[in-house]
């Protein structure tokens, strides 16, 4: 090898270990942070009907990698309706080496959808019917041909180096707590004896069921005790300001600036879906006029506190001997509900510190999905991300109803809804297997 070549490749070597392996990490445990705007110019904005919206709130993409000796993790969270990108998991593999990569949407509808997945007025395609699903009416791959979503993929990639880059020795705080709120949320299936009813709004608060009224946090330390990531997991659509005509967060958005307000500058705030497919917020219709906009500002702001309260009574776990990350992936075919087709459902099950367990699943599952799930595992924390694609089969699956749900019938249940009635316990079966199984290996 000539000199010239190996200095250089000798220079690659020294920076990829700098960057990975800054510092020694009691926990055996780094994280990275990064964000990025992701606004797309007045031209490009428009929501997932193609039509124009008015620019309101800046969106941004916030990742958060985790990183042990033996494998890292890369959570985004993207303020759009869905983010499915095999080219960024493949980028973020290639250029940055990282293992794993779970893509999130907080899933705000109101916000950009790229041009390929425009739903054309009057009406959605129903997916029971259309026996191949999203899975093959909608390339993937082609979606880069819009140039915003070519452009936001970029970005994401550069971000997901960055937090690469950033990598600090870490100390994690997890827990989950009640939470009751005035806004969020309800069930938005009214299920009567004859029929099944979409219950878009509920100003009076009838108590519907089911609903998870708990929220989740991941906190995220360094050495010193500063906060420097904090994560927040809750099940509700984003669906406030669908019909604003404006490009906007929605709730998620106005938590994520309080909590960053109230953590300071260097912590990164982020809000993780969970399983929120039948879920709405009290007064979806019922907001008008500029008012809506402050409606939905305080409500994010009470999530976040009753998140700040939650975090404010944890405490990180010391160092242990057992795993810090324990990764698997799973592959699923599951037919189609109507036809002879089926489709490939990738699932991600990581298992951090024996405390935290995240759940991929790319679509909308039923929050009875989540209550089972959390009922059923033997780790503590256990957080289904809703709408969060890790590179494996389908990158969207639509809704993923109960079987109970698709007996009763409705929207979601037999509408937009093309998998087998059991595709959601399948997956549900399988992450509880995968997580059990990591939970006790030596």
């Amino acid at each position: 090898m000539k000199p010239i070549r190996f200095l250089f490749a000798l220079l690659v070597l020294v920076n990829s270990v700098s960057t990975t392996c800054a510092a020694e990490s009691p926990s055996g445990l780094w994280a990275g942070t990064a964000k990025v705007e992701i606004t797309p110019e007045q031209k490009d904005a428009v929501n997932l009907s193609g039509q124009p919206l008015r620019l309101r709130d800046p969106l941004f993409a916030r990742v958060l990698v985790l990183k042990d000796a033996k494998t890292s993790v890369a959570i985004v969270s993207a303020d759009l309706i869905v983010f499915a990108s095999p080219k960024v998991i493949a980028e973020a593999k290639r250029q940055w080496g990282v293992d794993h990569v779970i893509l999130c949407a907080t899933h705000t509808h109101a916000a950009m959808a790229p041009r390929g997945l425009h739903i054309k007025p009057p009406a959605a395609p129903d997916w029971t019917r259309h026996a191949n699903g999203p899975s093959t009416t909608v390339n993937w791959l082609k979606l880069s041909d819009d140039p915003w979503y070519a452009a936001t993929e970029a970005k994401v990639i550069a971000a997901i180096g960055r937090a690469m880059q950033s990598l600090f020795p870490a100390r994690l705080t997890v827990g989950r707590g009640p939470y009751d709120s005035a806004y969020m949320a309800h069930n938005r299936r009214d299920v009567r004896p004859d029929r099944v009813l979409p219950l878009w709004e509920n100003p009076n608060r009838r108590p519907t069921k089911p609903v998870d009224a708990t929220v989740g946090v991941l906190r995220v330390e360094d050495l010193s005790g500063k906060p420097r990531a904090f994560a927040v997991h809750y099940a509700c659509h984003p669906v406030a300001l669908m019909a604003a005509g404006v490009v906007s967060r929605d709730y998620p958005g106005a938590m994520v600036d309080h909590l960053e307000q109230e953590l300071g500058s260097d912590c990164m705030a982020m809000f993780l879906q969970g399983a929120s497919g039948d879920l709405d917020p009290f007064d979806l219709h019922n907001l008008r006029g500029e008012n809506r906009f402050n409606i939905v500002k305080q409500a994010g702001i009470a999530l976040g506190n009753a998140a700040l309260q939650l975090a404010a009574n944890l405490k990180a776990r010391p160092a242990s001997a057992q795993p810090v990350l324990q990764v698997k992936e799973s592959l699923l075919t599951i037919p189609h509900r109507n036809g002879p087709q089926s489709t490939e459902v990738g699932l991600l099950t990581v298992v951090i510190q024996r405390d935290l367990v995240l759940v991929a699943i790319p679509g909308e599952p039923f929050v009875q999905h989540q209550l089972d799930l959390t009922a059923k595992s033997p780790v503590p924390n256990t957080f289904i991300l809703g709408l969060a694609y890790s590179g494996r089969g389908t990158p969207f699956t639509v809704y993923l109803p109960t079987v109970q749900a698709v007996k009763e019938g409705g929207y979601g249940a037999a509408e937009c809804s093309f998998l087998a009635a059991d595709a959601g316990e399948r997956l549900v079966n399988e992450a509880l297997a995968r997580l059990r199984e990591l939970a006790t290996k030596p």
